[in-house]
């Protein structure tokens, strides 16, 4: 007979974390699928932060074995700023995951609208936390070649457009820190993983209580994850793009795997439909995409048998 010791996590164990609301039901059960569907995944951890969910989308996460947590929000005035977007406090709380699932060695976050195509992606983020570095993909690669905008201005001026330049000056930073994010990348926080002995959360907490004082709620994740980096100097490993694989989307003909868009065409480890995307695949579909031959074809890019992928 089995003691309470026994349902214990294992030593190193990790646990994938999600969360969303009642409108983004049918996604987050895409993910566990997905999840399930790969052998690695069968019996893997998984957590939901209750964004908004209904009382019955909670119980059948939960008949299914998986933790969910209403998180707290970190304020009353976030919680008011947030007004009808109550989802935001999920944004507000991915650098808190270590507080809300204490048990777990690892904790690796997927978005709400991601799903697992792949194991491999959840192997290369467990083999960095597992090391204390943040893990995660950043928005510097061969798939996006811009990492800032410049607009003119009078005098032959030009003003810096970047995401984390914008927003730590919405957020009233310090011009010496602002001047230094101006040509930074930025890690995309839809997917990430750390070990809960790391300082990143701590530091990351910090950071986020400073730039949601002033600035946007719903990107203060992606600019304190960025300072605790660049500002702490805390160390992480840039994953390959098929860890956190947002497109240009192209589709393998034959078995209907998603691919990363060029050369040497591998399959994507985790999808995430964001932007766009996103509310098209919540209504069922299809986006414009090319085939390995470059031949443009109708694709859906959420989770389902492959056979269904093309359109």
């Amino acid at each position: 007979m089995h003691d309470e010791k026994d349902k214990r996590p294992r030593k190193n164990s990790a646990i994938i974390v999600t969360g969303g609301d009642a409108r983004y039901y049918p996604l987050l059960r895409d993910l566990v699928d997905s999840i399930r569907a790969r052998q690695e995944g069968k019996d893997f951890p998984v957590g939901v932060l209750d964004g908004g969910l209904e009382t019955e989308q909670v119980a059948e996460f939960r008949s299914q074995g998986i933790h969910v947590v209403k998180p707290d929000w970190p304020s009353d005035k976030t919680r008011k700023r947030a007004g009808a977007r109550q989802y935001i406090v999920i944004n507000l709380n991915k650098s808190r995951l270590d507080k809300w699932f204490p048990d777990y060695e690892t904790l690796i976050w997927l978005d709400g609208d991601t799903w697992v195509q792949t194991w491999e992606g959840i192997r290369l983020f467990r083999q960095v936390a597992e090391k204390n570095k943040l893990a995660v993909v950043t928005k510097t690669s061969r798939l996006r070649p811009k990492v800032m905008r410049m607009s003119p201005r009078p005098f032959g001026w030009v003003r810096p457009r970047g995401f984390l330049y914008n927003n730590a000056k919405r957020a009233k930073l310090p011009s010496r820190i602002r001047r230094s994010l101006v040509n930074r990348s930025v890690f995309n926080a839809g997917a990430y993983a750390i070990s809960k002995y790391s300082p990143h959360w701590e530091r990351w907490r910090f950071w986020q209580n400073i730039c949601m004082q002033r600035g946007r709620l719903f990107s203060s994740d992606q600019l304190s994850l960025a300072l605790t980096v660049y500002e702490d100097n805390l160390p992480y490993e840039a994953l390959p793009d098929i860890c956190n694989y947002m497109g240009p989307w192209r589709v393998n003909r034959t078995d209907g795997m998603l691919l990363d868009y060029f050369a040497p065409y591998q399959p994507a480890s985790i999808v995430h439909m964001v932007g766009n995307i996103t509310p098209k695949t919540l209504a069922g579909e299809s986006v414009r995409a090319v085939d390995e031959n470059d031949n443009a074809v109708e694709a859906y890019l959420g989770y389902c048998p492959r056979k269904n992928r093309i359109k």
